[in-house]
């Protein structure tokens, strides 16, 4: 078996750079679709602002 892999290492290593490529290739394109859109996360940002001013005010 080792004497395989060691005759056909180019191809292993072509394979393994491609399974790789396509993995990230892939995880951006999900990472971009299903993010949260900028604009809800800065309306969820102000939110918590608010949220925390209202805090400060209470326990002053």
């Amino acid at each position: 078996m080792f004497r395989y892999i060691k005759e056909h290492w180019v191809q292993y290593l072509i394979g393994a750079t491609i399974a790789v490529l396509l993995g990230l290739g892939l995880s951006y394109y999900l990472g971009e679709k299903w993010s949260t859109p900028d604009s809800v996360r800065a309306q969820r940002a102000e939110e918590n602002r608010a949220v925390t001013q209202e805090d400060e005010e209470l326990t002053e």
